[in-house]
C-alpha cells in the first residue's frame, strides 16, 4: 500500500516537474531565442524534400531525444547566457552576417559589429537604398542613419512592439 502511495507520489512530482518546466517555454513571455532547438528544426527541414522522410526524421530526433536536449540547452544555459551578456553562444561567431527578405520585395543585409550593434543596409521594392545603425538599447532597438540621427525607436508597449519614437519628417 505504502508502495503505490510513492510511486504516486514521485509521478505527481515528475509530472508537476515536467509541466513547470514546459510552460516557460511556450508561454509568449519567454526570453532567449531558443538557437540550438531553431537549428536543429532547421536539419530537419531540410534533410530532405519528401514530407515522410522529414517525418520519420522527426521522430527519430524526438525518440533519441534531440530535440528534448537542445531545448533543454537553449532554456537552461544558453538563453541564461544570451539574456546576461546579449549575445548567444550558438550563434556566436556564426551568424554575424545575413540578408533579409521583406514581404514587399525588400531586401537587407545585416552585419553584427558588435555587441548590441549591427549595421543593416535595405534596399526598398523601389530600390532605393537606406543604410542605419541598429542599437539595442535596455529596453528598445534604435535606428539610426548614416549621420547618427534617430530615425526610429521600436519597443515593448503592453507587451506588444511598437514604436516609441520617430524622426521628424
Amino acid at each position: 500500500m505504502r508502495e503505490g502511495l510513492v510511486s504516486t507520489s514521485v509521478r505527481r512530482v515528475v509530472v508537476a516537474a515536467v509541466l513547470a518546466g514546459y510552460v516557460p517555454l511556450t508561454a509568449s513571455g519567454c526570453f532567449g531565442t531558443f538557437q540550438l532547438t531553431r537549428k536543429v528544426y532547421s536539419f530537419n527541414k531540410e534533410v530532405s524534400p519528401d514530407k515522410w522522410v522529414r517525418w520519420l526524421v522527426f521522430i527519430v530526433l524526438n525518440f533519441v531525444p534531440v530535440y528534448g536536449f537542445a531545448t533543454l540547452f537553449d532554456a537552461v544555459i544558453a538563453n541564461s547566457i544570451e539574456f546576461w551578456t546579449g549575445e548567444n553562444p550558438v550563434v556566436a561567431g556564426n551568424e554575424s552576417e545575413k540578408m533579409v527578405f521583406g514581404p514587399y520585395g525588400e531586401v537587407g543585409h545585416f552585419k553584427v559589429i558588435g555587441p548590441g550593434r549591427a549595421d543593416l543596409e535595405l534596399i526598398d521594392g523601389a530600390g532605393r537604398l537606406t543604410a542605419l545603425e541598429l542599437v539595442r538599447e535596455e529596453s528598445s532597438v534604435a535606428a539610426y542613419d548614416v549621420n547618427g540621427r534617430l530615425v526610429m525607436r521600436v519597443g515593448d508597449l503592453d507587451g506588444n512592439a511598437a514604436v516609441l519614437a520617430r524622426a521628424a519628417d
